[in-house]
């Protein structure tokens, strides 16, 4: 019997679909790189991924909500920020640090976090996040408070600086691919077995002889260490950084990708950052109306996307491919 492998048409006929929308989202990419603005975007909507990706492992995979994401972003955007202008240490190098760090401090949280659930949950990382916001705003000696800092260096690998959106627009693209990878790895593997199990019931979890506390704080830090690194991709693409970034809106607009994205899946994240972004670029001049537009994006999903675009593209296939077999059987 000839597997996938060794029938390509067979491989490209089942995943038609995909690779034409792949193609799709390559093309519309390669448009986007040739100005800088766009380009810009797109960057974001990478950044953004990793950091959304990180949320569904907490939230889509184990049913830990969490309301205070932008508490881990700014750890990391900061601790690779001070480490790379006070240390002189290469991005490169502390964009990793600044994940480890926003990694040691969700480890940190989740802790307390293992044993709430529901609201109580929702209120402790609210309040993580708004104690990271307020240390920056207050710690002037140390991140310079509202003023933000300048003159973050731009990342460099192997003798090239990826200077413009348009080079580091590859750099964060790699970084996605392979944050992508490792989210299908770990979810196909035992620990996102386990994860599942935590969430679908944490007691009948507990009674198979799984440690529920210890993949929740597995799942905290995992999630941690992806918005941390998003967070210091972030500071040293755009060479600025101030505490306006880190507010609870920020926290708001992750959860509102993943929902709208749809939660565990492999491409929700992505689909989410991307329209998400776009919508939030195209809304600018209502700045000032953000959080209402993210909360008219969650009530939409509440009642009419309840499993995001990619549950509403999964319908709309089936019920393609069922009528496309229907006509093939009556012809």
């Amino acid at each position: 019997m000839q597997t996938l492998k060794s029938n390509p048409g067979a491989f490209l006929k089942k995943n038609r679909y995909t690779l034409l929308a792949l193609l799709v989202v390559a093309c519309v990419a390669a448009w986007m790189l040739q100005e800088r603005y766009l380009s810009m975007i797109l960057d974001y909507i990478c950044i953004y991924t990793i950091a959304v990706t990180g949320l569904d492992i907490l939230f889509g995979y184990t049913g830990q909500v969490s309301f205070g994401h932008a508490g881990f972003y700014a750890i990391g955007a900061y601790t690779s920020t001070l480490l790379s202008i006070n240390l002189g240490i290469p991005p490169i190098i502390s964009i990793l640090l600044g994940a480890a760090l926003a990694l040691f401090f969700g480890i940190l949280i989740a802790f307390p976090a293992s044993r709430l659930v529901k609201h109580f949950l929702s209120l402790l990382t609210i309040a993580f996040g708004q104690m990271v916001y307020t240390y920056i705003v207050g710690a002037a000696w140390l991140t310079r408070g509202p003023s933000g800092i300048t003159g973050i260096p731009k990342v460099s690998l192997f003798g090239y600086t990826f200077k413009g959106y348009q080079s580091y627009f590859w750099l964060v693209l790699v970084a996605v691919i392979l944050v992508l990878l490792m989210k299908r790895n770990i979810i196909n593997s035992r620990v996102g077995r386990a994860f599942i199990a935590v969430r679908e019931n944490p007691h009948a979890a507990a009674g198979m002889g799984i440690n529920v506390a210890k993949y929740k704080i597995m799942a905290f830090g995992i999630s941690a260490f992806l918005a941390g690194m998003a967070g210091a991709f972030y500071a040293h693409m755009v060479g600025f950084i101030s505490p306006d970034t880190f507010t609870s809106t920020q926290s708001n607009m992750f959860m509102t990708m993943l929902l709208f994205g749809g939660i565990a899946t492999i491409s929700g994240s992505l689909i989410g950052a991307a329209i998400i972004t776009v919508i939030t670029e195209l809304l600018q001049s209502f700045a000032s109306a953000q959080t209402l537009v993210y909360a008219g994006f969650i009530l939409v999903v509440l009642f009419c996307l309840p499993n995001g675009v990619v549950g509403l593209w999964d319908k709309a296939r089936t019920m393609f491919l069922k009528r496309l077999g229907k006509k093939e059987v009556a012809s």
